[in-house]
């Protein structure tokens, strides 16, 4: 097999499909980074395509370019080269710093045995984990986890300056370098070099690109002068493709499995080398076809992706390729087994001239449709003219008309099935066995209104596998010819097909038909299923159906080109990315090619779509690029717990389909939360004020607007409920509610007992004051100093008497409340103060030192009391006065006297003093202090805060 590959690559084909190119699509810098040339580039796991520029690393969506800029204290910034190793993304600059990608930011490469001081050329890593890093310099590093070793050429690598670098999956390192292709492994210090150079058969030792072949152990080779190169590493064997290469170095290369080779050169722009008949050739009316390709990148869509040095970053998709010469209004393709591209236009029949790379007619009919038999013999149909058949062999032409039976001069399709040709006419369908070269058809009897048919006006005809053959008509809709049997389908459940334009049937043998007005319907041999805009076919008016090689249907229609799995019922819309908007193309202008390829003919253009055999994503990539809270962006997706305060979410994603980025649509919804799918074509959804609770946000993207099986990317997260509102918490207030009402009953029980108490001591003190006033001895020494005023001085008896009157009045007055004024305190002891200077003259002396007095309080009779007890217990004479002072000092009220005692001591009930000190304590204050010697008695009582004490009546806090 593969030397009769090597056999064509060396033979080439003069018949090669070379005129058809991809339509390459600049991808230009934004306005600012205009003066910015791009270097390498390189497609992440994650779908990422990433730029290496002389200015720095840039990371590319298919519509914006997000620039990556490294310190300029530690980098250049010329990015050199592009890899992934250990899942991380690693870039590689000129002067040697390594910086990887760790989150949404990257980080210097430290290692203890340093980097490297020369260009970084290539990253690499294999299924052993050893991670290898080309220099142009320095040669080879690989790391192993811990250390890092070098490979140059004291160790017999042929050359320091390494241009390549491809890691195999074993983990063996293929570099190329001025000595040639050399094979690296590593295994600690112990380090095994093979080389592949001249002597080995390489075309040229300067090796500048290597790259799988697709088979095991094979490789292509891109040289400096001498070209390309296989080699295959099982048989040790190099193999060259293409003898005195004529064109410039080749720079890189990029493979389409069993389809091709693309090669970017130095200085002749992009070639491509055909497997299927290698023939190598340079890429015409590309933009690329000279000029210096620096990198070519194919990406997991199937796209190629070229640099060319001052156009910069270009973009082809590789399915489709486009015949450069166009032609007016194009009806008919096709493609015969010699290879030859023919093509039926109003204006005549045309043929694709190789050597000159343009079209020349053939026929100046016009024609509707074409076919080729199996016996080589082309038919052409055409408008009002019958029937031409052609030999390719001999040239010769046979005109068939309504004199050989045909029923009608208007053919609209032409198909074959095991040696019978059938016409699809404007007069119904007619059909004969293949006649023998250069001799006239035989016609039989048409299929027509007249037999069954329903009309006369028939679009398409199409033999299935199953041995039935399918008729499309204008009116009448879908027949099928079966067992000599046929049958009309003109509607379907309640659907009136009528016009029915083309046919197709599926690699499970379901036949498929496009209607006028009603979409695509499926016949699977027992039901017909309908699918129309809502299953995603985006234009109803479809001109063409056939299956492609490699099972997909391809729809056309005026608003592009759909691919369906008829599987899965994936759909996949390619419109301006591949040049087809906005065209209008004619019924049935499809035909299959060679190879696994369809042509399609869209009004003036003619198009080839094929199945490349690669494993393609059909899908777009969706990715949640951002989570940020209150704007903040917070480590996705390692963090997915937030506090309450924490709900301000916004998310920020997107779907990479670098086939048509524009075309990307996306719809979101917050499990937990939204009760629908959300659909937008922005790039982020913002939540405010998120409850507590479980959440998955939930994001996925489309480029066909359907959503019916694209994967759906989450991320789960949780917004913590307020200490307050958890269990634990909850559990712990209701302990301490508890504890705190317990608390707060026994201190009302006990404040309650204080209260009690302290009415108790109150009213017993307003008892002992009143009893202590109003006792035979206070009376009769009251009235007896009454009696002598009066007989003195009767003005002043009637001053005595208010006096009395004003205490005893006081008395009454203030035997309720708790505490009083100092004011009104001091009020009723001078009043007090007053009936005893009547009685003991000049011999009692009292004092009063109590400046702003009606700042403070103090319990009722508390001074008078203290007075009292002075006269009651020291002796009062002219020879012995006695002396009372009431003073405040210190925050306190102080009553003091010498101490004078009697010989005789009065009668005590012991209430006095006891009786203040316990109603001080019950208000909370600090106690009362009695200092007592045997020359003064010194009483020190706290004060209270008039304003915040006054009349409560409760248990306050003292001032002080």
């Amino acid at each position: 097999m593969y030397k009769a590959f090597l056999a064509l690559v060396l033979l080439g084909a003069a018949f090669s499909m070379k005129g058809q190119v991809p339509l390459f699509e600049l991808q230009p810098m934004p306005e600012q980074y205009q003066d910015i040339r791009p270097k390498v580039l390189y497609q992440a796991s994650d779908r990422y395509i990433w730029v290496g520029t002389e200015k720095g690393l840039f990371r590319f969506d298919g519509l914006e370019y997000q620039l990556f800029l490294m310190p300029d204290s530690i980098c250049n910034n010329q990015v050199t080269a592009i890899g992934e190793m250990n899942g991380q993304l690693w870039a590689g600059y000129q002067d040697g710093c390594i910086f990887h990608q760790a989150g949404a930011q990257f980080q210097l490469w430290q290692i203890e045995e340093g980097l490297p001081k020369a260009p970084i050329t290539g990253f690499g890593q294999g299924e052993n984990g050893l991670a290898w890093i080309a220099t142009y310099g320095e040669g080879l590093y690989y790391h192993n986890g811990r250390h890092l070793y070098n490979i140059n050429t004291d160790d017999g690598l042929p050359g320091d300056d390494i241009y390549t670098l491809f890691v195999d999956p074993k983990g063996d390192a293929w570099v190329g370098t001025d000595g040639g292709l050399s094979r690296c492994r590593g295994q600690a210090e112990a380090k095994h070099i093979h080389t592949i150079g001249k002597a080995e058969g390489m075309p040229d030792e300067i090796v500048r690109a290597v790259i799988p072949a697709g088979q095991p152990g094979q490789f292509w080779v891109g040289t400096h002068s001498g070209g390309l190169a296989l080699y295959d590493e099982q048989m040790d064997e190099v193999r060259v493709p293409v003898n005195d290469w004529p064109y410039a170095p080749v720079n890189a290369l990029a493979i389409y499995r069993n389809q091709e080779l693309w090669i970017g050169t130095d200085g002749d722009g992009l070639l491509r080398l055909a497997f299927k008949d290698g023939q190598l050739t340079p890429l015409r009316a590309t933009g690329l076809e000279n000029g210096r390709i620096l990198d070519l990148l194919k990406d997991e869509e199937g796209n190629l992706w070229s640099i060319q040095q001052f156009l910069g970053i270009s973009k082809a998709n590789r399915k489709f390729e486009q015949v450069p010469q166009e032609l007016p209004d194009i009806q008919a393709v096709l493609e015969t087994a010699d290879g030859s591209l023919w093509a039926g236009c109003q204006t005549g029949l045309f043929r694709y001239d190789h050597a000159r790379s343009q079209f020349e007619k053939v026929l100046p009919e016009n024609t509707l449709s074409l076919y080729e038999s199996p016996g080589g013999q082309l038919y052409a149909g055409t408008f009002g003219q019958g029937l031409y058949i052609l030999d390719s062999g001999t040239g010769a032409k046979i005109h068939v008309t309504a004199s050989d039976g045909l029923s009608n001069g208007s053919i609209l399709d032409i198909t074959g099935r095991d040696g019978t040709i059938w016409l699809a006419t404007l007069g119904g369908v007619n059909s004969f066995e293949e006649p023998p070269s250069g001799e006239r058809p035989l016609i039989t009897p048409r299929f027509d209104e007249q037999s069954a048919l329903g009309t006369n006006f028939t679009y398409t005809v199409f033999p299935d596998s199953h041995g039935r053959i399918w008729f499309g008509t204008d009116g009448e809709g879908l027949s099928v010819l079966e067992g000599g049997i046929l049958r009309n389908y003109n509607t379907i459940g309640s659907i009136d097909i009528q016009a029915v334009y083309s046919i197709t049937e599926d690699k499970q043998g379901h036949i498929w038909f496009s209607t006028a007005r009603e979409g695509v319907f499926e016949y699977d041999g027992d039901r017909f299923r309908q699918l129309t805009l809502r299953e995603g076919i985006r234009d109803l008016a479809i001109t063409s159906l056939i299956t492609a090689p490699d099972g997909n249907l391809v729809i056309v229609h005026p608003s592009g080109v759909d691919l369906l799995d008829p599987v899965n019922r994936h759909i996949i819309y390619y419109d301006e990315g591949i040049g087809v908007k906005g065209l209008e193309p004619n019924l049935n202008a499809v035909a299959a090619g060679s190879g696994r390829s369809v042509w399609l003919g869209m009004e003036n253009k003619i198009f080839r779509y094929t199945a490349l055999e690669e494993t393609l994503s059909i899908h777009p990539k969706t990715l949640i690029t951002n989570v940020s809270v209150f704007l903040e962006p917070v480590d996705y997706p390692s963090v997915s717990t937030f506090n309450h305060d924490q709900n301000n979410l916004v998310f920020e994603f997107t779907g990479l389909w670098y086939a048509d980025p524009r075309a990307v649509r996306y719809r979101y919804k917050l499990d937990g939360f939204d009760l629908d799918w959300i659909s937008t074509r922005d790039q982020q959804a913002i939540y405010s004020n998120l409850p507590p609770g479980a959440y998955t946000f939930k994001v996925v993207s489309t480029e066909n607007d359907t959503y019916s099986d694209e994967p759906v990317v989450a991320y789960a997260f949780t917004i913590r409920r307020p200490y307050w509102q958890r269990w634990w918490f909850v559990l712990l207030a209701l302990g301490a509610s508890i504890v705190l009402l317990t608390v707060w009953v026994r201190q009302r029980d006990r404040r309650q007992q204080r209260i009690a108490r302290l009415e108790k001591e109150k009213v017993q003190s307003q008892f002992e004051a009143l009893k202590s006033q109003i006792n035979p001895h206070f009376l009769f020494n009251s009235f007896n100093t009454l009696a002598a005023i009066i007989e003195e001085s009767p003005g002043e008896a009637v001053q005595y008497v208010d006096k009395l009157s004003d205490f005893y009045r006081s008395i009454l007055q203030y035997r309720e409340q708790t505490v009083i004024n100092l004011s009104e305190e001091l009020r009723l002891v001078r009043d007090y103060g007053y009936l005893l200077k009547y009685r003991y003259g000049e011999n009692l002396e009292m004092e009063y030192k109590v400046p702003e007095a009606d700042r403070y309080a103090v319990v009722p009779f508390a001074l008078q009391l203290l007075v009292e007890n002075a006269v009651k217990h020291n002796v009062i004479s002219s020879t012995r006065r006695l002396s009372i002072s009431i003073e405040i000092s210190s925050n306190k009220i102080i009553v003091a006297n010498n101490v004078q005692p009697k010989f005789t001591k009065e009668s005590s009930t012991s209430f006095g003093l006891e009786s203040l000190r316990q109603r001080y304590e019950m208000l909370g204050t600090p106690p009362l202090q009695v200092i007592s010697d045997d020359h003064f008695f010194r009483v020190e009582l706290p004060l209270l805060d008039a304003t915040a004490d006054l009349h409560k009546n409760g248990f306050s806090t003292w001032m002080f």
